[in-house]
């Protein structure tokens, strides 16, 4: 069995697109990024909206790493939330977080992390994805990644859209992929 180096914080809280979860971390400092060296080192480890995608979270990091229920306590991150609002608020193009995967197969880590290199107010066809990966056949499977990223809006899969130009899925609703686009125009 795995197990967490540090112990895990959680809160959530109200925002335009609805209530947003979200799980940090205290991290080791070379682990986290230059940039953000003044700031305390977290890492962020989740984000979602709804406590039902919260509590199903918290299942798979179970299942990974604990024999029971994960111990998290709850405890507000006002950096956290600070980035998240001025994201949303469109106060900032980026949110200054480093992301912490706990879940997910390589494959999921990379697209993730191919993820975040798209740029604000562009888009991405899962095709075009599949192939930033490296498996351009596996769009399907890149597609299926995309849905089940646990830092939304920092691992930006909002901006993963049909190769017809079409919106497709998202966890979280449809308008809210919308919501982000649009905020993002």
């Amino acid at each position: 069995m795995n197990t967490l180096k540090t112990g895990l914080n959680y809160c959530n809280f109200k925002s335009m697109i609805g209530d947003i979860y979200y799980i940090w971390s205290e991290s080791n400092a070379n682990e986290v990024k230059k940039n953000l060296a003044e700031e305390k080192s977290i890492s962020i480890n989740y984000i979602g909206l709804g406590e039902k995608a919260f509590n199903e979270y918290l299942d798979k990091i179970a299942k990974k790493f604990y024999r029971t229920e994960p111990i998290i306590i709850e405890c507000k991150n006002k950096h956290v939330e600070d980035e998240i609002k001025k994201f949303l608020g469109k106060k900032s193009k980026e949110i200054k977080l480093t992301p912490d995967f706990l879940t997910g197969t390589y494959f999921q880590k990379k697209v993730w992390s191919e993820l975040m290199k798209v740029p604000y107010g562009r888009t991405i066809s899962y095709k075009g994805m599949a192939v930033q990966v490296g498996k351009p056949n596996a769009f399907r499977a890149a597609g299926t990644a995309v849905g089940k990223n646990p830092l939304l809006i920092l691992v930006p899969c909002h901006r993963v859209i049909k190769s017809s130009g079409e919106i497709g899925n998202f966890s979280s609703g449809v308008e809210i992929k919308r919501f982000l686009l649009n905020l993002e125009k």
